[in-house]
């Protein structure tokens, strides 16, 4: 991968919003030190009205990132609740909290940390977008309305910068809607990025080069680009790939200058675009030897980026680039079916701490886990949580 890309646009919220709650103290979740690969938070597919399939995963996919120095990862339950998860760093207790009870939460979640807040945001109930933030070191949740019903109709993508919390989701009638509030403020602000009939899966959303960028699925299984800078309202659209090249929920992360993207391509083959930030061009690759069965995840490595995929039976598999250089491979340990196949049953979920490769998936059993990298490589498994409370 050369310079791979950041879109020369990008918009970067002249709105946007940023927690006025911040978030101290408690460190929550861990991410064990180590070496490794470094994937972003995967989205998993969910469709409006009229939507053509994309496939999803068969489980909901937890969300995963880094929150004061260590990794916090949030679920939908089965009883359509929201749960957020958090160890110290160095161990391996897990333990977890109610963000909301149950009937309220209807896709998988996004999360991140905004400042010294952790913030979440899933669809809500009658298709509604909810979002949910807490201080570190604080007790309970407070949650926000961002969009009332029959507005939503996918799992939202949430992205912090400094003003701000961005959400991105497909809205009524495959539209593509994009929300902001600022830092101290409540106030939800809605704009369209894409009207009725673009949208057919799972938006992604990154702040990258003084704006935002968008990924979506487009019409007849394109994959279609949006950026606005910062003070805009006006965003631009760009064709990343036509018709028949995109068979997933895409994943969009700003890395150094560039764009990266992921998506599912034909043949169940992972597909990696690049654009440099201020250039027209898309630059394309498709990783051989790749078995992408739902919407992968993507995350800068400081090198080049590291991509998490779900494959047929179950697989777990890491997909590496650098120097434009891939590596592919599968997440093993001893206690999954056939030392790694069977241990993925739901899209997986990446991010990077301290060296270290993170991951969050359901496996076959209905457990969450978390999955790390230690200075060897090797990758180490954690029960964060049965079945049971999932």
């Amino acid at each position: 991968m050369e310079s791979a890309k950041s879109p020369k646009h990008a918009k970067s919220p002249k709105h946007a919003k940023s927690r006025k709650h911040s978030m101290t103290g408690r460190s929550r979740a861990r991410m064990l030190a180590g070496t490794g690969a470094a994937l972003g938070l995967a989205a998993a597919a969910a469709f409006g009205p009229g939507a053509p399939a994309a496939r999803a995963a068969t489980t909901s996919t937890p969300a995963i990132t880094v929150a004061g120095g260590n990794s916090v990862i949030a679920v939908q339950t089965s009883g359509d609740g929201l749960r957020f998860y958090w160890n110290q760093y160095g161990t391996n207790t897990w333990r977890g909290e109610q963000v909301a009870a149950n009937g309220t939460t209807f896709s998988s979640p996004s999360i991140a940390q905004d400042g010294n807040s952790v913030v979440i945001a899933a669809r809500g109930a009658n298709d509604s977008l909810d979002f949910y933030w807490q201080q570190i070191g604080g007790t309970g949740w407070t949650q926000e309305t961002v969009a009332g019903p029959r507005t939503t109709f996918s799992t939202p993508s949430l992205t912090v910068n400094g003003f701000g919390v961005n959400i991105v989701a497909q809205g009524w009638a495959d539209s593509l809607d994009f929300y902001w509030a600022q830092n101290g403020t409540s106030t939800w602000h809605p704009e369209t990025v894409a009207g009725a009939g673009t949208t057919f899966a799972a938006p992604s959303v990154t702040a990258n080069g003084g704006g935002e960028n968008i990924v979506a699925q487009g019409p007849d299984n394109s994959l279609d680009f949006y950026w606005a800078m910062d003070g805009t309202s006006t965003w631009h659209p760009e064709t990343i790939a036509g018709a028949g090249t995109t068979y997933s929920a895409p994943t969009v992360i700003g890395n150094d200058g560039r764009a990266d993207v992921v998506a599912e391509g034909p043949g169940h083959l992972l597909d990696f675009y690049w654009q440099t930030n201020d250039t027209p061009l898309w630059n394309p690759e498709t990783v051989s030897g790749t078995n992408v069965y739902s919407a992968p995840d993507i995350t800068p490595d400081g090198i080049g980026v590291d991509v998490v995929e779900q494959g047929s039976l179950n697989i777990l598999g890491t997909s590496s680039d650098t120097s434009g250089i891939w590596q592919t491979g599968i997440v093993t340990h001893g206690t999954g079916i056939f030392n790694g196949w069977g241990i993925a049953a739901s899209a997986p979920s990446v991010t990077r701490n301290n060296g270290s490769e993170n991951i969050a998936v359901f496996g076959g059993d209905g457990n969450l886990y978390f999955y790390w990298q230690n200075s060897a490589g090797a990758f180490q498994q954690e029960l964060v949580a049965p079945a049971s409370l999932n």
